[in-house]
């Protein structure tokens, strides 16, 4: 994460529930040269399987998933446009990729305030619609020229609205998040979308990743809308 350069008290952070584990699995996994880290905890006796992935305002921001029970590992791979997710106790398939789980047993009381608050009053991250896919795409994939992965999309329902973006920063500053969105007719058809800076037009869903001459930016979906946006 960039730095403030500010001494910044954490504060409680945003928990942000995702659709299934395929989803946890996509964004710790896909196309990320070290998986990111799953902490697991119990919330009311409820286990969750958590990534974080932002700050915003000070509050870490932690997308899970709903649990039966956690391994040491969560393993992914995508082939031919088909996922496999397992947790197993050994990272030892060299087809999958494996983001480490790591137990929590206590975790700090900071953040059991933010798994049980509510969301009703929180500031919202400005927000910018644009004109079609290729721009959303262009806007999570600009850090690829830095050997970066591209940014996620989320993709939730706000009011009637289906609602695809992705969040991003115009300096150093946590504060000066955006969120870039359109709005869609209908679910996206896959879990990815394809982009090509030579082939702007053939800019759409897709459940492959192994075509050649495409940046691809995977999609996560959200059981309710994002806590943080609020489109208007």
């Amino acid at each position: 994460m960039p730095s403030t350069g500010r001494s910044q008290k954490i504060k409680a952070p945003f928990f942000i529930e995702v659709k299934d584990l395929k989803d946890l699995a996509r964004l710790a996994c896909a196309f990320e040269r070290a998986p990111l880290p799953i902490f697991a905890f119990e919330v009311e006796g409820d286990l969750r399987l958590c990534v974080q992935l932002d700050i915003f305002m000070g509050r870490p921001i932690f997308y899970y998933v709903k649990g039966q029970h956690s391994q040491h590992f969560l393993g992914y791979r995508n082939i031919s446009g088909t996922e496999d997710v397992v947790l197993t106790d050994s990272a030892s398939n060299p087809v999958y990729m494996y983001s480490p789980i790591i137990a929590i047993k206590k975790s700090p009381r900071v953040f059991e305030k933010g798994s049980q608050r509510k969301e009703a009053n929180t500031k919202k991250v400005l927000c910018s619609e644009v004109q079609n896919l290729a721009s959303l795409a262009k806007v999570c994939s600009y850090k690829t020229i830095f050997e970066e992965p591209p940014i996620p999309l989320f993709f939730f329902d706000e009011d009637g609205k289906h609602v695809l973006g992705a969040f991003t920063r115009i300096d150093d500053y946590e504060e000066a998040s955006i969120f870039f969105y359109m709005l869609l007719n209908e679910s996206p058809s896959s879990q990815f979308l394809r982009f090509s800076s030579s082939n702007v037009t053939s800019t759409g869903f897709t459940g492959r990743i192994d075509e050649h001459g495409y940046v691809f930016i995977k999609i996560i979906r959200l059981v309710q809308e994002h806590p943080l946006v609020e489109i208007g």
